[in-house]
């Protein structure tokens, strides 16, 4: 006679559900819930890693595109419509100089320019160091400093410092090219923003009032009335070095990106065009000047091929 089991034993082998609970239906909802939260969870890591993978890797490309890449010829970037400055030049991957503008260099005006060369100072020693530039839409070419390296930046072993100011007439894009000995050495861009073209104050110098840039350049302004030849006489304040040479006025119109040129002393026997001291002025001279047209002008004075500054005059009728 078999024993009788105990009543607990009977109540643990009976389903705990008084009906079949885990049907089909459930199971194919429990899969779904599952299957939905594995693409939740896909979802969650696609949105924090995707983006830093992309950052990574464009983090990367910048690196490489600075430090590696053998080119000497950067893309440029555009911010604002205007493009970008290139600032760096290498040659085969190997950096030899950089250069920084002064921030929101205008076209028209005198700006200065830190420049930071990369060898040794016997590179550059004892040799005549040129920076010229091109505009690049119009062809304009300037000369805009020259001279001989006779030693290191102040407080530096080499020329991690060499500082330069000068003025490009045009705005727009220009190519920078330093040379060495008349050697070219290596390039970079510069984009000068729209000038101003307020008509230039003036100053007092002597008994005379003049305009243009206060102990730089100006003349005695007669007016300007388009078509006509009228004499202007201009003073100028400096040192020999760079008031000896023959001198040019070139002028462009607002709107446009034309030089022409409306006056010129005769290069090859005007050594030292100007003449001495007037007015309060280191050195002076008589010109005579005609505008073609009306409408505002930049007056564009050189000496011995480089830029002194700007002037902007009205053209009347």
């Amino acid at each position: 006679m078999s024993e009788e089991k105990p009543a607990w034993v009977k109540s643990m082998a009976e389903p705990p559900f008084a009906s079949r609970q885990f049907t089909a239906d459930l199971k194919n909802k429990v899969l779904q819930r599952a299957g939905e939260s594995q693409r939740n969870h896909f979802s969650i890591i696609s949105a924090v890693c995707v983006p830093l993978v992309i950052a990574s890797l464009v983090i990367g490309w910048s690196q490489f595109k600075d430090e590696v890449l053998p080119s000497r010829i950067k893309p440029h970037v555009e911010i604002s419509g205007n493009p970008t400055a290139r600032t760096a030049y290498y040659d085969q991957g190997r950096r030899l100089f950089t250069v920084n503008p002064e921030p929101y260099a205008k076209a028209g005006t005198t700006a200065g320019y830190i420049f930071h060369f990369d060898e040794p100072l016997e590179t550059y020693l004892e040799k005549t160091l040129t920076l010229q530039a091109v505009h690049l839409q119009s062809g304009a070419k300037e000369t805009l400093s020259s001279e001989v390296i006779a030693k290191p930046s102040p407080g530096f072993s080499g020329l991690e410092r060499y500082t330069a100011r000068f003025v490009l007439p045009l705005e727009g894009m220009w190519e920078l090219n330093v040379l060495l000995d008349d050697k070219p050495y290596g390039n970079v861009e510069l984009f000068m923003l729209k000038p101003a073209w307020d008509i230039t104050p003036k100053f007092q110098s002597g008994a005379y009032m003049i305009r243009g840039a206060e102990k730089k350049v100006g003349f005695i302004d007669a007016g300007f009335i388009a078509g006509k030849t009228q004499k202007y006489m201009w003073h100028f304040w400096g040192k020999d070095d760079l008031l000896n040479g023959p001198f040019e006025v070139k002028a462009v119109k607002q709107g446009t990106d034309k030089m022409i040129v409306v006056y010129s002393s005769n290069k090859l026997s005007s050594a030292n065009a100007l003449a001495g001291e007037l007015n309060g002025a280191d050195r002076h001279v008589v010109t005579s000047m005609e505008l073609p047209e009306t409408g505002r002008w930049r007056l564009l004075p050189y000496v011995k091929g480089q830029l002194l500054d700007t002037i902007v005059v009205e053209v009347s009728t």
